[in-house]
């Protein structure tokens, strides 16, 4: 390979990783700003209306200043309406969750879609009587820590937590 040739390929290189490495400063901005704002929604699904869900926004709420939550009722439009105006009101906000497989689906395509950053999605499968689990994974969640997993017994509900900024 010619020098000049390599020299060329070289610069080309280090100005790509110089342009993605702004871009990764860049959200982690974003995911630390939002992560320290006082705008937290915490998304659990209603419909089940289990110890879980009730464990993991006390978690949420003790962690968060002004904690919110919607509760997803299966496919009903006004919780999901509500999440499409956060995404649309361009301020940052932290949306933590505790799903079924098919909701968290849902509103995980819904943020990726508007432009919203994914921060960290795990599977789980649990059982009712695991209420200390998620109340240690909504703090988790809510502080912006690594989430924890290992402590939970395997159940039969498959749930999806996650964190996103949108």
């Amino acid at each position: 390979m010619q020098t000049d040739r390599r020299t060329l390929l070289k610069g080309l290189a280090a100005a790509g990783l110089a342009v993605s490495g702004m871009g990764w400063a860049q959200a982690a901005s974003t995911a630390a700003k939002a992560a320290t704002s006082a705008e937290v929604l915490a998304v659990t699904s209603a419909l089940q209306g289990s110890a879980l869900d009730s464990a993991f926004l006390a978690g949420v709420q003790g962690t968060a200043r002004h904690a919110a939550h919607t509760g997803l009722q299966g496919l009903d439009s006004a919780a999901f309406n509500q999440l499409s105006q956060l995404l649309a009101d361009g301020q940052d906000t932290l949306l933590v969750g505790l799903l079924d497989d098919a909701s968290a689906t849902l509103v995980l395509d819904l943020v990726r879609s508007a432009g919203g950053r994914v921060l960290a999605v795990e599977n789980h499968r649990v059982d009712g009587s695991a209420a200390d689990w998620a109340r240690d994974l909504g703090r988790s969640l809510a502080a912006g820590q690594s989430m924890n997993t290992t402590a939970v017994a395997a159940g039969s509900e498959a749930r999806v937590s996650f964190r996103c900024v949108i």
